[in-house]
């Protein structure tokens, strides 16, 4: 009894931030200089400005993806890893210290920083406010091409973030914005801010599972393996049940079958494949709480699939001509 009452406190915890409104604070913050020249700074400034705890982090969060732009031409250059020597644990912690501060120093003066940049400020300036904050490290994925392409390394970087003893995530580089071709696109996305960790588990998995905060398990395979879930797909409260492969292997002239939990009343769907000018309309048939459609495949190539949910791109899949 005591597990499934801990269970909905924390999702009553969630949603409550959820249908916070945040106009009062993102006004406030919009209002701020684009540039601190240190972390101090700007902790002072949202300190002053704001008393709960809730506040300073959105105020935070709002003030990061507002004015740090992601630094495309260092991340298509590839990131350089820093190595150092040390002589204690001592010295390692030190020498961690001062380049930590180094990136974060860097990001508030030139305005711009991949993803380590974004979660080490955040986490620098969340813990001067006094509130613990976490640098997660792990994995995401948020394109077709990263299907069933495991990285080496862990390639992304957020953070976790505990207001009022409880835990919530947040990733202020998606935040930000998006890259479209070589162009970064500045554009607010308050979606990763405080997002359900069920939802979050989709898009980011952290090297450390404890970091999840999903009662899901996933493995890096699986989670390399998967459809790429756009924001459309979770402010659509959409639930996907097949298929939950990334990659679609079928011949021309056949039919891809989907199913989904129940469709809200006030969510169209459309598919494209990739190249094709214009969007079609999905007409889903729905029998006890679940919708079925099917989607004509007649490419004699391999593509990609996107599925739209109110004009918005949902989920995109892998599709290999099966010959």
């Amino acid at each position: 009894m005591k597990s499934v009452f801990t269970t909905i406190l924390i999702f009553i915890s969630f949603q409550t931030a959820f249908a916070q409104n945040f106009s009062v604070v993102d006004a406030k913050v919009l209002q701020y200089p684009s540039r601190y020249n240190t972390p101090e700074q700007l902790a002072f400034q949202i300190t002053k400005d704001f008393t709960k705890d809730l506040d300073k982090v959105r105020a935070l969060y709002t003030w990061l993806t507002h004015n740090i732009h992601y630094d495309l031409q260092s991340y298509y250059n590839g990131q350089t890893s820093v190595g150092f020597s040390y002589s204690s644990q001592e010295d390692f912690d030190q020498k961690l210290l001062a380049i930590n501060n180094h990136i974060i120093k860097k990001t508030l003066i030139s305005k711009k920083a991949v993803c380590e940049g974004y979660a080490q400020t955040f986490k620098k300036v969340s813990e001067l406010m006094g509130m613990p904050c976490k640098l997660i490290g792990g994995f995401s994925k948020g394109d077709v091409s990263d299907i069933g392409n495991i990285p080496k390394q862990e390639n992304h970087a957020w953070n976790a973030v505990k207001i009022n003893n409880k835990w919530y995530l947040v990733d202020a580089t998606w935040g930000a914005g998006y890259a479209n071709s070589s162009r970064w696109i500045q554009h607010f996305n308050d979606f990763y801010f405080l997002t359900d960790p069920d939802k979050f588990a989709l898009t980011h998995l952290p090297s450390e599972t404890e970091w999840l905060f999903s009662n899901k398990t996933i493995t890096k395979k699986q989670f390399y393996e998967s459809p790429i879930y756009e924001k459309a797909f979770f402010t659509n409260n959409l639930k996907l049940l097949a298929p939950l492969q990334g990659e679609l292997v079928i011949k021309s002239n056949n039919a891809i079958e989907f199913i989904m939990a129940k469709i809200p009343n006030n969510v169209k769907l459309y598919y494209a494949f990739k190249g094709n000018k214009y969007s079609k309309r999905l007409q889903p048939s729905c029998i006890n709480k679940k919708c079925y459609f099917k989607i004509p495949f007649k490419e004699n190539k391999d593509t990609e699939l996107l599925i739209f949910a109110n004009e918005q791109t949902a989920l995109q899949y892998k599709i290999t001509l099966k010959k």
